[in-house]
């Protein structure tokens, strides 16, 4: 017979999950400054004493809720380190992409996560900084990864494989940035093209690494000037812009931004009808800033190598010289969900829908002229998508991570590996089919 205190101990196990679960939920739909423990309370049914004997406050609640989704996750899904190394690393890589949780309701704790990590709130957030905790150890992890599949005598092993970690945890983060309903493409064959371009990265990486430090200092990410803004207005948005940055755009309210400017309230009426208004002036800058960066050239080299155009694209997207602090913006735009801001985001992805367009349309052009016109514009949208991957990769990594890959050094690696992917397969010695897949070698043609 089960003992009282086991049944109680039980119960009140019970009653943690619980809680810990509709707090994820709330937190999902409400944002981290929109949701209370008053909503927390209703949601569950549990009254604020039993809540708060579980957890001290909100803050460390919302904390527990993140490391509780993560740890319910990771349990159901297969450690990468468990399989022993295949003969053919891009096998190995496609098959951990395959089983790798896809965008939807299971990644949603990590788009909150990512929320809270792009932002630059002045006081500590418990709940960021177990995200980004969480986020290290998954980036130590693939880092481990790489290593063993890694030269035994290459000197910058370990920079390397937190490179290639870096990268690996981005492509994965790329899908809950929910940017890709519209330009869906059959995830076997994206995988495949994915492995192959990881796996011809981590070639680069070796290569490069035998003559050059992987290691310097990345130039960080510039942010908007502190400079005296010409009026009342500019200071009116570049208060809420502040405020995004530590709150996220549900945390900014009209006494925040009013006291952010050293304004007060009848001044922002005179400029803005209310908070919306507001907050679409500061969506409506990030938009333009992010729809007037670079294109790519459209003059195909005699060689046929157009990896030098690619890179001379992606570096300044990296280094974010022509968003400048509105990237961060744009980034956690990107990953909101409130009803709120859904046009403002709606029209940044229409934007991004645009460039991404326009960019199949290039690599049409860049490709061999020797192949089929159905089989280049097929092979055109795959490539697209796998070089917005690795770039929405590269800039999360950038504002995320405390030690962002050099930005000169990932535009070489991307554009060097996109190009000898597409190479290997136009000559026919590579070859996008799943059919067979495992027990064959990747797309590979003795």
């Amino acid at each position: 017979m089960q003992r009282k205190t086991d049944r109680k101990n039980l119960q009140g196990e019970e009653t943690r999950i619980r809680i810990l679960e509709e707090t994820m939920r709330l937190v999902i739909s409400h944002g981290y400054s929109g949701t209370t423990l008053s909503m927390v309370r209703r949601a569950t049914g549990v009254s604020a004493s039993s809540i708060y004997w579980h957890f001290t406050d909100k803050e460390s609640l919302i904390a527990a809720a993140l490391e509780h989704a993560y740890r319910t996750q990771a349990s159901r899904l297969p450690n990468w380190l468990d399989t022993p190394p295949g003969r053919v690393r891009r096998d190995d890589l496609y098959a951990e992409l395959i089983r790798s949780p896809q965008a939807g309701a299971s990644m949603d704790y990590w788009r909150v996560g990512l929320q809270l990590a792009i932002s630059r709130p002045q006081d500590p957030i418990p709940a960021r900084d177990r995200f980004l905790q969480i986020r290290n150890e998954s980036v130590e992890w693939l880092a481990r990864w790489w290593e063993r599949t890694l030269p035994e005598d290459m000197e910058q092993k370990s920079r390397a494989s937190i490179v290639l970690g870096q990268l690996t945890v981005g492509i994965r983060e790329s899908e809950v940035l929910n940017l890709h309903e519209s330009r869906r493409l059959e995830a076997k064959r994206l995988n495949l093209l994915i492995a192959a371009c990881l796996d011809e990265i981590a070639n680069r990486t070796v290569e490069i690494a035998i003559e050059h430090r992987l290691d310097a200092a990345p130039v960080r990410p510039l942010q908007d000037a502190k400079s005296s803004p010409e009026g009342s207005r500019e200071a009116f948005v570049r208060a809420a812009k502040d405020v995004i940055m530590e709150l996220g755009y549900d945390g900014v309210t009209i006494a925040r931004a009013c006291e952010k400017a050293g304004l007060p309230a009848s001044s922002l009426y005179w400029f803005f009808k209310d908070k919306d208004e507001l907050i679409s002036t500061v969506i409506e800058e990030a938009r333009r800033r992010w729809a007037s960066t670079s294109q790519l050239s459209h003059l195909r080299p005699d060689d046929g190598d157009w990896s030098d155009h690619v890179r001379s694209y992606i570096h300044p997207a990296i280094v974010g010289s022509e968003s400048g602090g509105v990237l961060a913006l744009g980034l956690l735009l990107l990953l909101q969900q409130s009803d709120r801001v859904y046009e403002g985001r709606r029209e940044l992805e229409l934007v991004i829908q645009d460039a991404y367009e326009v960019t199949v349309r290039w690599f049409q052009e860049m490709l061999s002229p020797m192949s089929e016109e159905n089989e280049r514009g097929e092979l055109a949208r795959y490539f697209t998508e796998c070089l917005f991957r690795l770039l929405e990769s590269s800039l999360l990594s950038r504002q995320v991570d405390d030690r962002p890959g050099d930005p000169e050094l990932l535009a070489d690696l991307i554009s060097t590996a996109l190009y000898r992917v597409a190479k290997r397969i136009q000559d026919g010695t590579a070859v996008l089919d799943p059919i067979g897949y495992p027990g064959t070698s990747f797309g590979h043609r003795d």
